[in-house]
């Protein structure tokens, strides 16, 4: 009995302890595995991890919304599932991809705010588009 209540004050006290060391540094992180179907484990995206204080800096970041922007819209037009859940003309397609191309020159160029136009127009293109 003695060993049972000496262990799980053990617990306690290294649980109160963990708890009380992380501090401010506590981190965000991000990534992405699964199982796969022949029962392996697989990493899809690599994780990544930042305090709170990083990560607010980062969506404030002026070249946030061109970062954001230009992978949704590779997500939405580029990738196969997005090819897959639209009803995207071939002449659409080449718009939003020259669009695309414009917005991030002009976002690299350093000028954001015209970046972010094209961009978005871009964007309105794939939101109009029908779905399957």
């Amino acid at each position: 009995m003695r060993k049972i209540l000496l262990t799980v004050l053990f617990l306690f006290f290294s649980s109160v302890v963990a708890n009380a060391s992380t501090g401010d540094t506590k981190k965000i992180c991000s990534g992405f595995a699964k199982w796969m179907k022949d029962g392996t484990f697989k990493q899809i995206r690599e994780s990544k991890c930042m305090t709170e204080a990083e990560y607010k800096a980062y969506l404030n970041s002026p070249e946030y919304m061109c970062k954001y922007l230009a992978k949704s819209i590779w997500k939405e037009s580029e990738r196969a599932y997005g090819k897959k859940q639209y009803q995207y003309t071939e002449k659409n397609l080449k718009k939003i991809k020259a669009l695309k191309d414009q917005g991030i020159s002009l976002c690299d160029g350093g000028k954001k705010e015209e970046g972010e136009a094209k961009l978005r127009e871009a964007f309105n293109i794939i939101s109009q588009t029908r779905m399957n």
